[in-house]
């Protein structure tokens, strides 16, 4: 007799056996064929009608829906039951196991000579096991436990999965019973059969025809299923990835399985199946356009790591037009002799890349393919976008389509920024790439004129933003480590000073070079993304350069972030040559202006209620960050030629539409003319909305009130009074935005504008009061000063600080030469 302690399992298998076999005779009876056979184990039909006996054909199938519940019923039932009697045999062999394991381990015992000693050695051995049995009986109880819970559930199509994977059940007669493609359980033979009716549908056989969209319908089901795993950080079951390769597998073999059967196999590439499908007079333009959307968004999934597949289950023709053939510079063929050659190989390669362009760009736009296969993409199109056109397709457009639908992946956007994975791995590029780094993608993918304007490679991007305003921490943290890498490689120079994204020796027609944001106006949305949503770290002065926690001894630096907060610090030079980039663009700039605009009243506000920042922080960043776009500004026009004067208005210019671009903003969102602190940030995140929107045309079209302000000459300051004058006029607007001011007072002082219709602003500079400034200022200041504030040094400190700090050296320095 074994000395394990254990419990005793009082379900009787014996009689469940019974009740799984009422089950079973339950269901024949319901679907009229008792006697016949076991219907559950042995479904005789794949439809429901099939199901079910001719004596109760006709009233079942006019009550589908009644007969189908009461059959899954019993099909659950069967299915759990035969569950519980495998549990209770897996726990009744456990405990057999250790019984033989005890015995085992006490007869290997040696004697210690101590009657004692050996008791007690025995006593351990055999609590030992005694703990494996608690714990095998616990497991029990757990697989109970979730019996009970399936049972209360139902026969849903999760639970009636699982039975079917663990062998409870067994084929798709759950599906055949309610013809709910949920329920259907995919196999290796059902993607053989999806793909023969593909093909023989293609080749005009009657009998595929008709079946395409019940087949169709079952693709569309593992593409939700697999896009909800993708949404959730889950994985595929193995049987449907499995079941992918298996499709594809078959499509790559020209017989159908008549042919097959015959012996005949000869193989052929996926893309050639996609182009004879496509090709085929026998199905329907919409038919077609399902069957391409839902093999490119299986061919995704099949690609993507995270959900148990890899760019190596994919077709063979696919991962090979990844490497790239050695082509030939342009300038080194003779284009009597090679150009034929050259264009024959060119074509080899091309248009089958063309192909699985198109084929791609079917796919859903919520889809991604994985890291891998995305990356490839990306880096296949970057080593062959210079390649000379003359060489025919791919076109522009398909290109454009790859990177689109690569770049839906943020890891392998991630590997192209940084060149590394989001674990900080080094990627490996495919060797037939070349010496492709990210610098060479970026410049290659960002100096390209694309038709979409950068949509497609604003993608590469777009996912920086949404990560830093939405993410987790880790997703944040990619963010960042992203955004610094970027805007290292854009504003790079080389020995020379040259930098190839603000200089691309593409002039557009006009007498200077145009920079990538003039090129592509959607990519510069997207990079304006970046810098709305940094717009605290770039208001952090630091000679740092790197995505890194902030802190430090000192807890008095920073207005928007803690000790121990990761930032993005930039030194100030690539901070401004970042901003360059951005303003190159005339119609983004503005709005870049506005933001700044806004940015500087939010350092304001925590200035003034942020106690434990220092005195100088809130004036010098005000001042740096102005400073730091004013010299971007005037940079941009130096570079384009003009004349001081010329690039001193050229720049004027900008931020007056910019300051407008702000006001017009505020009002949109119910800020009227008084522009309330609040409405900063929202200013901020309304522009990150829409980089590139015209927000004072829209008001204009919506009939909103909104006045255009004209003849800010004084957005740059020159002497310490009108630098002065700026400094005090923000802090006014802030103030009144804290409500610590109000405007009756104003008014009563005699200091608002007053429009044409009556309403009353604040004035946005001193430009605005036609009778000089002096005396308003005055005013202005007396207003400030004897405003009741817990924090009264503070005022002071941020005029005093910002008069100090402020000052685009660029500027004065070409003001004195001339």
């Amino acid at each position: 007799m074994s000395r394990l302690s254990y419990t005793e399992c009082e379900i009787d298998t014996g009689a469940l056996i019974g009740h799984k076999e009422a089950f079973q005779e339950l269901h024949a009876k319901i679907s009229g064929r008792s006697g016949e056979f076991g219907t559950i184990a042995q479904p005789v039909s794949v439809h429901f009608e099939g199901l079910v006996g001719e004596g109760l054909k006709t009233v079942a199938t006019q009550n589908q829906e009644a007969w189908s519940s009461a059959m899954m019923a019993c099909i659950h039932a069967y299915g759990v039951v035969q569950k519980v009697i495998e549990d209770v045999k897996w726990y009744e062999d456990e405990i057999e196991a250790i019984k033989l394991a005890l015995t085992v381990a006490l007869g290997s015992m040696p004697s210690t000579g101590d009657d004692d000693d050996d008791a007690s050695l025995q006593a351990a051995i055999v609590e030992e096991h005694n703990g494996q049995a608690r714990e095998a009986w616990q497991k029990l109880e757990t697989k109970c436990e979730d019996t009970e819970e399936q049972l209360r559930e139902g026969p849903t199509p999760g639970n009636i999965q699982e039975l079917i994977a663990a062998g409870y059940i067994g084929g798709d007669i759950a599906y055949y019973t309610t013809g709910d493609v949920d329920y259907f359980y995919y196999e290796e033979s059902d993607a053989i059969t999806m793909a023969n009716f593909f093909k023989t549908a293609a080749e005009g056989y009657e009998g595929s025809l008709d079946a395409l969209d019940s087949q169709v319908a079952l693709l569309n089901a593992l593409v939700l299923r697999a896009l909800t795993a993708q949404q959730k950080g889950e994985e595929l079951s193995d049987n449907e990835i499995e079941f992918l390769e298996a499709l594809f597998a078959e499509l790559q073999i020209e017989e159908n399985q008549v042919g097959q059967l015959n012996g005949e196999s000869t193989p052929q590439d996926f893309l050639t199946f996609i182009e004879t499908l496509n090709n085929s007079e026998h199905i329907d333009g919409q038919t077609k356009g399902d069957i391409n959307r839902n093999l490119a968004n299986t061919m995704l999934f099949l690609s993507d790591e995270d959900l148990g597949g890899g760019m190596e289950k994919l077709p063979q023709d696919v991962r090979d037009l990844m490497e790239i053939p050695d082509f030939p510079g342009v300038n080194s063929l003779n284009h009597d002799s090679d150009l034929p050659g050259f264009m024959d190989d060119y074509s080899d390669w091309g248009v089958p890349f063309a192909t699985l362009s198109t084929f791609l760009d079917s796919a859903g736009p919520g889809v991604q393919g994985g890291t891998e296969f995305s990356t490839t993409l990306m880096g296949a199109v970057a080593a062959t976008l210079e390649i000379p056109y003359f060489a025919g397709e791919p076109s522009d457009e398909h290109f454009q389509t790859i990177i689109e639908v690569a770049s839906r992946n943020e890891e392998a956007n991630h590997i192209i920024i940084t060149g590394e994975d989001f674990e900080g791995n080094a990627f490996q590029h495919h060797e037939s790439h070349g010496d492709i780094t990210p610098e060479k993608i970026l410049e290659t993918f960002y100096t390209h004129s694309w038709e979409d304007g950068g949509a497609a490679v604003g993608g590469i991007t777009d996912w920086i933003s949404s990560y830093k305003e939405h993410g987790t921490d880790e997703e944040q943290d990619h963010a960042g480590f992203a955004a610094h890498a970027l805007i290292e490689i854009l504003t790079a120079e080389d020995d020379e000073g040259n930098n190839v994204f603000r200089d691309t020796g593409n002039k557009g027609g006009g007498d200077y070079e145009l920079a990538v944001t003039e090129i592509n106006p959607a990519l510069a949305e997207s990079l304006a993304s970046v810098y709305l949503s940094y717009l605290d770290d770039f208001s952090i002065d630091t000679s740092d350069s790197g995505y890194e926690e902030v802190g430090g001894d000192r807890e008095d630096l920073y207005l928007f972030h803690e000790n121990g907060d990761k930032a993005l610090l930039l030194p100030n030079e690539m901070r401004q040559d970042f901003l360059q980039l951005l303003v190159a663009n005339e119609e983004l700039s503005p709005n870049i202006i506005a933001a700044t605009e806004s940015q500087e009243r939010r350092i304001i506000e925590a200035f003034l209620t942020h106690p434990n920042v220092g005195d100088r922080v809130g004036g010098e960043a005000a001042a740096d960050l102005r400073t730091m776009l004013d010299n971007a500004l005037i940079q941009e026009y130096v570079d384009r030629k003009q004349t001081i004067d010329e690039a001193r208005n050229s720049a004027n210019n900008q931020w007056q539409t910019g300051y407008n671009v702000f006001t017009a903003v505020a009002t949109g969102l119910g800020g009227g003319y008084s522009n309330p602190v609040g409405i900063g940030a929202e200013v901020i995140i309304k522009i990150l909305e829409q980089p590139m929107k015209d927000y004072v045309g829209d008001l204009v079209n919506e009939n909103i009130q909104f006045d255009y302000i004209e003849d800010l000459e004084q957005r740059f300051m020159e002497s310490d009074a009108e630098i002065r004058n700026h400094a005090n006029l923000q802090l006014l607007d802030v103030m009144v935005g804290m409500e610590l001011i109000d405007m009756e007072t104003l008014e009563e002082e005699g200091v608002l504008i007053q429009e044409e219709d009556g309403t009353m602003r604040l004035p946005a500079t001193t430009a605005d009061w036609s009778t000089g400034a002096s005396g308003y200022m005055s005013a202005v200041e007396k207003i400030i000063a004897s405003t009741s504030f817990e924090n009264d040094g503070r005022v002071d400190a941020y005029v005093r600080d910002f008069m100090e700090f402020y000052g685009p050296d660029l500027y004065r320095e070409r003001m004195e030469e001339d």
